[in-house]
């Protein structure tokens, strides 16, 4: 208890009105994010950030809504408020952050903390960061900066918050929470939307956010109006709802986890759960759970860990080839409290108790954000600073850079590209190749084994959209994707039958993914069935009506997927302190392929592709020919990336894949069918 106070001597805690049980929430929110992050058993830890919005709504719009009410709202006071409160802890992380980046980090992410950086120190990384996700951008896991995204979202709302609640403050008093309360509700209706048709952008970005933030705007408003005292209030009903509200938030934090869909409606229940405890102070889980000493100092630290946790953990994902494990991860999280603690103590509270005045402060703020721009955005505009790094490195990192095939149709799109290089025109005979990105990316090797044999050629691709008849992916983060990619791939056959100069279809995929939970294989005609059994049959719908029509169909087996990131292994290659955070062996040789301990095997859709192509008179190619020899698979050759990831072939990759099947393109493609064997 001592150490409890001397802690908040310097806290807000001395402030009038200040409630140690808000703080105690806090805690719930910060300790299940942390958790989340550093793989502790809360799967559903990440509503975390959905109890501190709520908390920001209430806090914000009391102060905001009080104000107004009594006509001396100041804007220069407000954002000075929110300057000293978020901008030090802020600065200082990313100043650490991009040390130890400029230590550890390969050019391009260097280059890309840059870029993330400039859009934290102007808030709006939350928007960078959306715009910025593509199928090929490495995990989120190991963005250094993802955690801005939420103190964004925030930003945002405290540019917009004011203007809203002065002009509220002006109606009547009686339309006041109807106002707010029909903004919440159309943001709400938006992320619902938003959530079957683009769930990164209800994730991040502030209008499908709104909602939860004028959650706790409502409360604030309903409090100013009709709640009793706490001496008045009704005993019983008040420690229900206490109680309530925290069954609502303990339970998704447990429950729920990456399979969820979310935010959207299941928001709900942390959002309700925390309006319930915000508004139930004086009661027994209020008073004695959420006010005792630990919960209180982690609420105190809450936002400084939360800056301090992420980068630390993401920067070990960025580094270690494998999951970090339990060691390091406990570890890490000890230190990120202690720097929490420090930054807390020595940063946060100094600057929140300086007593310079307002405009003077709030000149100072705008020139160390714009300074810290500067600083860390001139990694963005030197391209990662690539002279840490040795040239052989820079130019073969330069080779993993991924540029998906303009021909490639992202989530979304329900037809196949036909224009510019896409689609062969002529007349002449020609190839097809079709499939995922894991097809798209064989396109430049198919597409010069092509040429050599005086064909033309075309590609009718789309991303997570293996080319399976009445057989799709259901996908969580994308809930419209299984209809999408079905529609695609019915037009992609109809195109394949209907142009009788199409001679050849190279069928490519990501087999082994529909396979597990990410996405599963499923009949679009209701059929029931397990995903290698759709796997089968909808392949096989796509395999045999092309042989009846006269097609040469070849069925590509999956290329070698890697259990790390190819990049890293040549970033350990390339710099000491990577390679011994490692462990990476002492020999040349590690630096180019991977063992088959290190590559995630696929026997069953292995299995199956290799029958169906059999079985239905295609021939069955396997590109793991030219990548594999008896002790492992290449990623990397003569300084040559082959990879962009752990999955897909650079380039380079789809040349040296592709090698062997160049004798049966060019030396059989002009002869009768009937001499060529089914499987090959």
């Amino acid at each position: 208890m001592r150490f409890n106070e001397a802690f908040m001597t310097a806290s807000p805690t001395r402030q009038p009105g200040y409630r140690h049980d808000i703080d105690g929430l806090r805690s719930i929110a910060v300790l299940s994010v942390v958790a989340y992050h550093f793989g502790l058993p809360l799967p559903g830890g990440f509503t975390g950030v959905d109890i501190f919005f709520v908390i920001s709504g209430y806090l914000i719009g009391s102060h905001i809504y009080g104000e107004a009410r009594e006509g001396r709202f100041s804007y220069a006071r407000f954002y000075y408020r929110r300057a000293r409160r978020i901008v030090p802890a802020l600065i200082a992380v990313l100043l650490f952050t991009g040390v130890a980046m400029a230590l550890l980090a390969s050019p391009q992410e260097f280059h890309d903390f840059g870029r993330d950086a400039v859009a934290a120190v102007f808030s709006v990384s939350n928007i960078t960061l959306y715009r910025s996700i593509d199928y090929f951008r490495p995990a989120a896991e190991m963005n250094p900066l993802l955690m801005t995204w939420s103190l964004g979202v925030e930003e945002q709302f405290y540019l917009l918050a004011p203007v809203v609640l002065t002009l509220v403050a002006r109606l009547r008093a009686s339309w006041r929470f109807a106002a707010v309360a029909a903004i919440a509700a159309l943001s709400l209706l938006l992320a619902v939307w938003q959530m079957r048709h683009d769930t990164q952008a209800a994730f991040y970005l502030l209008p499908p956010r709104a909602w939860e933030l004028g959650a706790g705007v409502m409360l604030a408003l309903w409090r100013a109006h009709h709640a009793a005292p706490i001496e008045r209030r009704h005993r019983l009903s008040t420690e229900i709802a206490a109680w309530l509200g925290l069954a609502l938030l303990i339970v998704p934090i447990v429950a729920y986890d990456h399979a969820t869909r979310f935010p959207g409606l299941t928001a709900l229940p942390p959002v309700l759960g925390a309006v319930l405890l915000l508004h139930t102070d004086g009661a027994f889980v209020n008073r004695r759970l959420l006010s005792n000493p630990v919960a209180t100092f982690f609420g105190l630290i809450s936002y400084s860990l939360y800056l301090w946790h992420w980068p630390l953990i993401s920067m070990a994902h960025l580094v270690l080839e494998t999951e970090p494990p339990l060691a390091w991860r406990v570890l890490l999280a000890a230190l990120s409290v202690a720097l929490a603690y420090g930054s807390y103590r020595w940063i946060e509270t100094p600057f929140r108790q300086s007593p310079t005045p307002v405009r003077r402060s709030l000149s100072r703020y705008a020139l160390v954000m714009s300074a810290a721009a500067a600083v860390t955005g001139s990694a963005y505009l030197a391209g990662g600073y690539p002279q840490r790094w040795p040239d052989g490195f820079v130019a073969q990192a330069a080779g993993a850079t991924a540029t998906p095939s303009p021909c490639l149709a992202n989530y979304g799109v329900t037809a196949p590209r036909l224009s510019g290089d896409c689609v062969a025109t002529g007349g002449q005979p020609s190839l097809a190749l079709v499939g995922d990105s894991h097809a798209s990316a064989m396109s430049p090797a198919m597409r010069a084994l092509a040429g050599s044999a005086s064909l033309g050629y075309e590609e009718l691709t789309k991303s997570s959209c293996p080319f399976l008849q009445a057989v799709s992916r259901a996908m969580t983060r994308f809930p419209q994707h299984a209809d999408e990619c079905a529609a695609f791939n019915r037009q992609v056959m109809d195109r394949l039958l209907a142009r009788p100069e199409i001679r050849v279809v190279v069928i490519g995929g990501f087999w082994r993914v529909g396979l597990t939970d990410d996405g599963p294989y499923a009949s679009m005609t209701g059929a029931a069935g397990t995903p290698p059994e759709h796997l089968r049959q909808g392949l096989a719908a796509s395999v045999e009506p092309l042989v009846r029509a006269g097609k040469r169909v070849v069925v590509l087996g999956d290329v070698p997927y890697f259990a790390f990131m190819p990049i890293k292994r040549v970033a350990a290659c390339g710099n000491p302190l990577r390679a011994a955070l490692n462990g990476l062996p002492d020999h040349d040789r590690a630096c180019e392929y991977g063992t088959a301990a290190s590559m995630i095997e696929d026997p069953i859709g292995e299995v199956i592709v290799r029958d169906v192509a059999r079985r239905g008179g295609a021939t069955y190619l396997d590109p793991r020919q030219g990548l594999c020899d008896g002790e492992g698979c290449r990623f990397a050759a003569r300084a040559r990336m082959l990879y962009v990831d752990q999955q897909h072939l650079s380039a380079a990759g789809a040349a040296m894949a592709a090698a062997p099947m160049a004798p049966w393109l060019t030396g059989r493609i002009d002869r009768p069918m009937a001499m060529l064997a089914p499987d090959g």
